[in-house]
């Protein structure tokens, strides 16, 4: 295949992206960091009386069932307060989440021009409305397709995360594109390359380890420089895609 996929290369670009400018991509991934984008016996006392034996086993039977009639009240409470709170982490990561990932790629998508058009407010930018709905739909899809697919003995999925993996670039640079082109254009990008991807990921873990010993503060210092490394990976995968002219400048008209 005839592309310049080189991980070296886009950890390169990245240090020299963030040599111009550090603070501001820290601050978004912070600020991203806390939208999750970076993420997920009883006692008794014993009475005495003088009731009989058939009173004493009625006490026993009726309080067996009241303890039961606890128990599944407990269990529904349980299941209720569960079901509320999956409905609220879902609506979370769908309107929120989502959008702030998206808007967190366009971000680091401009910073790579280091030439200061890129702002904090890129951080939010799919928040207008003329391209918010569209894509949180197929940040929905994309998280749903890749569940499904995990649903599959794991594997499936992994290999579909990375198969999508681009998707969120590509709303990040069009925001109104249709949801099926997006992810057809995320496998090309990807294909014959998802290892790759993984190695570029997996090529962090020292330091990874090392901001988890401090603390995990450490962790937030590194995130900009990952997420910078990725933005130069899509930048190369996205120039492939064109100039092989399998989607065009119209589709992707840049950021």
């Amino acid at each position: 295949m005839n592309d310049n996929f080189n991980r070296v290369m886009f950890k390169e670009q990245a240090k020299n992206v963030l040599r111009h400018n550090y603070w501001i991509p820290f601050l978004v991934c912070f600020v991203a960091s806390i939208f999750g984008v970076f993420g997920s016996g009883g006692g008794g006392s014993a009475g005495g009386g003088g009731g009989s034996a058939g009173e004493s086993m009625s006490e026993n039977s009726s309080g067996s069932e009241m303890e039961w009639q606890l128990i599944l009240m407990i269990i529904a409470i349980a299941l209720i307060v569960s079901l509320v709170l999956f409905a609220i982490g879902m609506a979370f990561t769908c309107f929120l989440t989502n959008p702030v990932l998206v808007g967190m790629n366009r971000y680091f998508m401009k910073n790579r021009k280091m030439d200061d058009s890129s702002n904090f407010g890129d951080l939010f930018s799919v928040f207008r409305k003329n391209q918010y709905m569209n894509t949180v739909k197929t940040m929905v899809l994309y998280r749903i397709k890749i569940f499904l697919w995990s649903l599959l003995f794991i594997i499936p999925g992994i290999i579909k995360s990375y198969e999508y993996y681009f998707v969120p670039y590509i709303m990040a640079e069009n925001p109104n594109i249709d949801s099926k082109r997006a992810f057809e254009i995320s496998k090309y990008m990807t294909d014959g390359h998802k290892f790759d991807i993984w190695v570029v990921g997996f090529s962090f873990i020292g330091w990874s380890l090392l901001g988890v010993l401090c603390c995990c503060v450490g962790t937030y210092f590194l995130l900009p420089y990952m997420q910078a490394t990725y933005a130069e990976m899509y930048a190369e995968r996205r120039e492939y895609a064109i100039r092989t002219g399998f989607t065009s400048n119209y589709e992707l008209s840049g950021f």
